[in-house]
Parts: C-alpha cells; sequence; structure tokens
C-alpha cells in the first residue's frame, strides 16, 4: 500500500491498521463467510464507508480558521480510519 500510493515510510503503522480494519470486515470462508467482527461483536459490519487508501480528500476550512482570501477545503491525503470515531484519518500533502 505504501508503495503503490508512494506514501512516505513515516506511514507504515497507519498502512498496517488500515489493513486490519478493512480485512476484520471481509468474510472468511473459515467463519462460514461471517466477518471477524461479526463473529467478535454478533453484528453484520458496514462498508459503506471505506475509502481507497492514499486517495485525495477534502476538508472544510472554517471561518474562524481563515481569512477571506483564503481556500475554504484542504487538500488532504487518505491514510486510514479512526477506531473510536466515525471519522477518517488523513495527513496534508
Amino acid at each position: 500500500m505504501l508503495k503503490s500510493k508512494n506514501v512516505p515510510k513515516e506511514f507504515w503503522a497507519e498502512v498496517v491498521q488500515c489493513a486490519i480494519y478493512v480485512q476484520n470486515r471481509c468474510p472468511h470462508a473459515k467463519l462460514n463467510n461471517k466477518t471477524l467482527q461479526e463473529v467478535w461483536s454478533g453484528r453484520t459490519p458496514s462498508v459503506s464507508h471505506l475509502k481507497v487508501f492514499g486517495s485525495i480528500a477534502y476538508g472544510h476550512v472554517p471561518a474562524q480558521q481563515k481569512t477571506k482570501l483564503e481556500d475554504q477545503i484542504k487538500k488532504y491525503v487518505f491514510i486510514g480510519y479512526d477506531e473510536k470515531t466515525k471519522r477518517i484519518s488523513c495527513s496534508t500533502q
């Protein structure tokens, strides 16, 4: 994932965490086509929020953090999912 998206080596931990996050939401034959998260929690996980690692993401800049002439959005690179909230993690380019 690091090499295919030209992400710096400093983000290797985020790559591993993102891969595990996705793998835990994929069905496994040994689990009767259930996901690891489904076996652990008893609920079928949603995959509608999954994004492509290393893709470009845009975030809104609040009015308090910018001047009139600055852009309203900021460009980021997607590097993973936050386990504690429903947000995704991004890094500035």
